[in-house]
C-alpha cells in the first residue's frame, strides 16, 4: 500500500439520467474499489455527480448512492451544459488528479489504476489517456480519433485544467456539444502526454447523443466522409469560433508563443 493517499476527483456532468446513473456509479465506485483493494493504491477519491436541473429521477437516484460511497451530489441553479457542469465540479472538489464520466457511460475496474500508475510514475506528464470501446459498429478510421477527443478515457493533473481555463460554458458549445475536443486539443497542444494501449472504459450509444449523431459519419472511412460531405450534426458559429480562437490564443501564450 502506498503511504500517501492520492487525491483523486471523478466528475460525472448528469441530465435526465435515470437509466443509466446507476450503472456509471457502479463503474466508478468499482474502478475504486479496485484500485484500493486489489492494485494497493492508497487514494482519496471525491465522486461528484453535477445534476445540470434534470427532470426525472437523477437526482434522488444520486442522493441513495451517497452513504454506498464517496459520492457528493451538487444541483445546478439552472441548465447549463456538460461544459459548465464539469468545471463546477472541479470547482466544489480538492482532487489533484481528475476524472471525467459521463452520466451514460462506464469505467473498467482497472480505469482509475492505468491512469494513476502512469502519472505517478512520471512527473512529466499533465495527462493520459486510453483506448476506450465503443457501444456501436464504426470503421476502423475513428476509434483512434474518439480516443483524442473523448471525455472519459483520460486523467489529467488539476494545474493543467486550470491553466487551460476548463471546459467552455458558452451557449452554442452547449448545443452542439464540442467542448470536450477542443478541451483535448488545447491539453494536448501544450502538455506532454502519453496513450496507454489498455482498454479501460466505455462508451454507449443512445438516442440524441454525439454517437447516435454520428452514426452515419461513423461509418465511412475519414476521406469517404469528407469527400461525400456526410452531416455529422455538429456546426461551428461565430460565437464558437471566436472561442476557439481565444482558447488557442491563450494556449500559444502559454506555450511562450
Amino acid at each position: 500500500m502506498r503511504s500517501r493517499s492520492i487525491s483523486t476527483a471523478i466528475i460525472i456532468p448528469a441530465y435526465n439520467a435515470a437509466k443509466t446513473i446507476d450503472r456509471t456509479l457502479e463503474s466508478a465506485i468499482a474502478s475504486v474499489r479496485h484500485c484500493v483493494t486489489a492494485e494497493g493504491f492508497a487514494v482519496d477519491v471525491e465522486i461528484i455527480v453535477v445534476d445540470d436541473v434534470s427532470t426525472d429521477e437523477t437526482p434522488a437516484l444520486v442522493e441513495a448512492w451517497v452513504p454506498k460511497g464517496p459520492v457528493r451530489l451538487i444541483r445546478n441553479a439552472q441548465n447549463r451544459g456538460p461544459g459548465f457542469s464539469r468545471n463546477e465540479g472541479v470547482r466544489q472538489s480538492r482532487g489533484t488528479f481528475l476524472f471525467f464520466l459521463d452520466a451514460d457511460d462506464v469505467f473498467y475496474p482497472n480505469h482509475l489504476h492505468v491512469c494513476l500508475k502512469a502519472l505517478t510514475e512520471d512527473d512529466s506528464l499533465g495527462y493520459v489517456f486510453t483506448r476506450m470501446k465503443v457501444d456501436m459498429p464504426m470503421h476502423a478510421d475513428w476509434p483512434p480519433s474518439l480516443d483524442e477527443s473523448c471525455p472519459i478515457n483520460f486523467c489529467v493533473r488539476r494545474v493543467w485544467h486550470d491553466m487551460i481555463q476548463g471546459f467552455v460554458e458558452e451557449e452554442d458549445f452547449r448545443a452542439y456539444r464540442t467542448e470536450d475536443t477542443l478541451y483535448r486539443k488545447c491539453l494536448r497542444d501544450l502538455v506532454r502526454h502519453t496513450k496507454i494501449n489498455i482498454e479501460t472504459c466505455e462508451q454507449f450509444v443512445s438516442d440524441g447523443n454525439a454517437l447516435d449523431r454520428q452514426r452515419a459519419k461513423f461509418a465511412h472511412a475519414k476521406a469517404e466522409w469528407q469527400s461525400k460531405g456526410i452531416d455529422d450534426g455538429f456546426r461551428i458559429t461565430p460565437q464558437m469560433e471566436k472561442v476557439v480562437l481565444a482558447r488557442l490564443a491563450h494556449v500559444e501564450k502559454l506555450r511562450g508563443g
